[in-house]
């Protein structure tokens, strides 16, 4: 009988004390930061949507400026409406460009720390070069689902955001009757997330497992993953639950643990940001295009420094939860306990004795 989610946490705590410890190496460390990062490993837990913002809706007679107006303090910057217009087309087709090419990074490097877990070593340039086509496999099919979503996701919100702007748009504010009329949909929404996410975890713990063991495709993958569900579906339900307490348990302490030492290192930061800004003004410098890029790149420099940091703090998430599924899937997948438990190399035989003749 497979053992369950619960038996093989002892031995994922256990590989990820020796990948990270026997011995402690900082090139290892340094490198599963960056695949942690890369696949998003590292983001235990979930954030909650803000709706305090609904409050500051704008009132009856309530006048708000718009983005481009001459009273706005973006234009008081001496930036004219059209080049504000052009920065933020500029900035939006920015992001989408990197919000692709990081998907592609992360397809292939979802292997890569697979194989990285799975040899208890982890290399960077062979391992991009080895896993390039089933990251381009994996690539696509997220790109697939992404837009299938989005198309989803707009049927499901498009009838409750209509009536809501009708509403708004009569100077109107929403009251209890409208919003409980809306519960139904809003209870489609998060079902419809929950759904997303279960896809996503699925296939980043087991389909692509398959994929890398088997050098099968994606629906492939899938199809060999049902089957072994079906076989059974109340231990991985397990695992499921499992999971969802040991990423509550680990996000609340690497997110306070890194918390801590990102603000002691921002403060060194923000008092020589300060000196440097107090500085600039004092030689005369003032908001322009070039400063404000500088600035932006500044920050998202910072920014990634700063992600990079608590990367490095949170390895071991990024080592335990590819191990995790990886034990518990090695009881129902042969072929990747075959490679998780290999089996020891036979010693050579000792060399024949001849015997020597008496006499």
């Amino acid at each position: 009988m497979p053992k369950s989610a619960v038996d093989v946490v002892g031995s994922a705590f256990e590989h990820t004390r020796k990948q990270l410890t026997e011995p402690f190496q900082f090139g290892q460390w340094w490198r599963l930061a960056l695949l942690g990062l890369a696949t998003g490993e590292l983001s235990s837990g979930g954030g909650c949507s803000n709706f305090r913002g609904l409050g500051n809706l704008p009132h009856p007679g309530h006048h708000s400026q718009n983005l481009l107006d001459s009273g706005n303090p973006l234009s008081q910057l001496g930036l004219d409406p059209a080049t504000i217009a052009g920065i933020i087309i500029v900035a939006i087709i920015g992001f989408l460009i990197l919000g692709l090419v990081f998907v592609y990074i992360s397809s292939i490097s979802r292997f890569m720390l697979f194989e990285s877990v799975l040899r208890k070593r982890c290399e960077l340039s062979a391992s991009w070069e080895r896993w390039q086509r089933q990251g381009l496999r994996f690539f696509g099919w997220q790109l697939a689902v992404s837009i299938i979503s989005l198309g989803v996701a707009a049927m499901l919100f498009l009838p409750l955001l209509l009536p809501v702007l009708a509403v708004l748009r009569r100077n109107q504010e929403p009251d209890l009757a409208l919003l409980v009329a809306f519960l139904p949909m809003i209870s489609a929404f998060l079902t419809f997330g929950l759904v997303l996410l279960l896809i996503h975890v699925l296939a980043k713990d087991f389909v692509v497992p398959v994929m890398a063991v088997d050098n099968v495709g994606v629906l492939e993958g899938w199809r060999r993953l049902f089957d072994t569900l079906k076989a059974d579906p109340w231990g991985f339900a397990g695992y499921l639950g499992m999971k969802v307490i040991l990423a509550i348990g680990a996000g609340i302490f690497f997110g306070i643990l890194s918390a801590i030492v990102v603000v002691v290192v921002l403060i060194p930061i923000a008092i020589v940001g300060v000196v440097l800004v107090i500085g600039a003004k004092a030689a005369g410098f003032g908001w322009g295009v070039f400063t404000i890029t500088a600035a932006i790149v500044a920050a998202v420099l910072l920014l990634g420094a700063l992600l990079y940091l608590a990367g490095l703090i949170s390895v071991p998430i990024a080592v335990f939860f590819p191990a995790y599924a990886m034990y518990f899937f090695a009881e129902r997948f042969p072929a990747l306990r075959a490679q998780l438990y290999p089996a020891p190399a036979t010693p050579p035989l000792p060399p024949a004795t001849v015997p020597v003749p008496a006499g």
